[in-house]
């Protein structure tokens, strides 16, 4: 029976979505220096929309050329299975292109796979039966949203502890509002000599639309 806000990705139509729910892959023979970790954030976004300000943007963030680089399992299933990842990105200089992106899937009762999830809330504050959502950028994020996203890739290490691989597409909207902000992101970090399992992973300011907030508690996770 398909868990309801989910759609596996070997369904077919219009929901489709690439890439396999379980897979194994042997990740050897690859020196460090090929295998750096990479980030791609692309955003397309629609005039009226709060987060892009109607604009585009293409960006790869690296630990060489960022100040923040951080993925992180933000929460898990009782089984220990990743259900919520947190990437926090930010460039060196101006603009630094800070982005805050969150995927979740806990109020689901399912671990982050592949599939397509409709009607998506805010992440942290998702009800159950809705996948979490939010991708905050230029130190603009929205209080509540609507959307949904589509992953397409989502590999661990073997305990389960550590992102290997997530590639995502998503769609989302600030306050109800009409115009969308759309966009696609990869994050990889293989490890050589390592086994990649895919199940199914400073202060830093945000404007809100309707005030600021201090998500200070990312501050001591980044800087240990």
């Amino acid at each position: 029976m398909r868990k309801s806000g989910w759609v596996p990705a070997t369904r077919a139509g219009r929901y489709v979505a690439l890439g396999l729910t379980v897979i194994a892959v042997v990740l050897a023979g690859f020196g460090s220096s090929s295998w750096a970790q990479v980030a791609h954030l692309t955003l397309q976004s629609e005039p009226g929309d709060y987060i892009g300000g109607g604009n585009n943007f293409d960006i790869t963030y690296t630990p060489a050329n960022s100040i923040f680089f951080s993925a992180q399992i933000r929460r898990t299933l009782p089984s220990g299975e990743p259900a919520e990842l947190l990437f926090v990105l930010g460039q060196q200089g101006t603009p630094d292109n800070f982005a805050l992106l969150f995927f979740g899937t806990d109020q689901l009762g399912i671990p982050i796979q592949p599939g397509f999830y409709p009607d998506a809330q805010r992440a942290d504050f998702a009800e159950p039966g809705h996948p979490g959502l939010d991708i905050s950028f230029d130190h603009r994020g929205c209080n509540t949203l609507t959307g949904n996203f589509t992953v397409n890739e989502a590999t661990f290490t073997p305990d389960l502890q550590t992102i290997v691989s997530f590639v995502a597409s998503f769609e989302q909207h600030c306050e109800g509002a009409t115009p969308a902000l759309f966009g696609t992101f990869s994050y990889v970090v293989p490890e050589p000599g390592t086994l990649a399992i895919g199940v199914g992973t400073g202060v830093v300011w945000l404007a809100r639309r309707r005030g600021s907030r201090l998500k200070a508690s990312l501050s001591s996770d980044l800087r240990r």
